[in-house]
């Protein structure tokens, strides 16, 4: 006789494996802090090469089309000042976006390796009472 307790705790393990086992368990394998680090690094260092080309294409742009453009020491330094202050503005943003983000994602995929385990450990428990009745 088939047991329904014992086939809804399979139907749900073997959801979780399908659709999230590979993403948790690899997110999982990680500490918390480790997993926001490594991801957070790929971010900032993303971060870093987008702002290098916007600005590289703001500069070209502005020197395409000022063919006789001469700044002084001052006037460069303001840019300068721009440029590094934006770019500070925007990993501080990455920062915490991302630091949010992926701690969030890091307690949920921990949560559902939970789950998953509470109900392999609830199906070896029926798989266990049912071989001591039959036995």
């Amino acid at each position: 006789m088939v047991d329904p307790d014992k086939v809804y705790l399979m139907t749900k393990a073997a959801q979780f494996e399908d659709k999230e086992q590979k993403n948790a368990l690899k997110t999982v394998s990680f500490r918390r802090k480790d997993y926001i680090f490594y991801h957070m690094l790929i971010v900032m260092v993303s971060a870093t090469v987008g702002y290098a080309m916007l600005v590289g294409m703001v500069l070209f742009l502005v020197i395409m089309a000022n063919d006789l453009l001469v700044l002084n020491v001052g006037e460069m330094f303001l840019i300068l000042a721009g440029v590094l202050l934006g770019y500070a503005v925007l990993l501080i943003i990455y920062y915490m976006v991302s630091h949010k983000y992926y701690g969030e994602k890091h307690v949920k995929a921990r949560q559902e390796v939970k789950k998953y385990q509470q109900v392999l450990k609830q199906l070896s428990e029926l798989v266990e009472t049912e071989e001591k009745q039959g036995a």
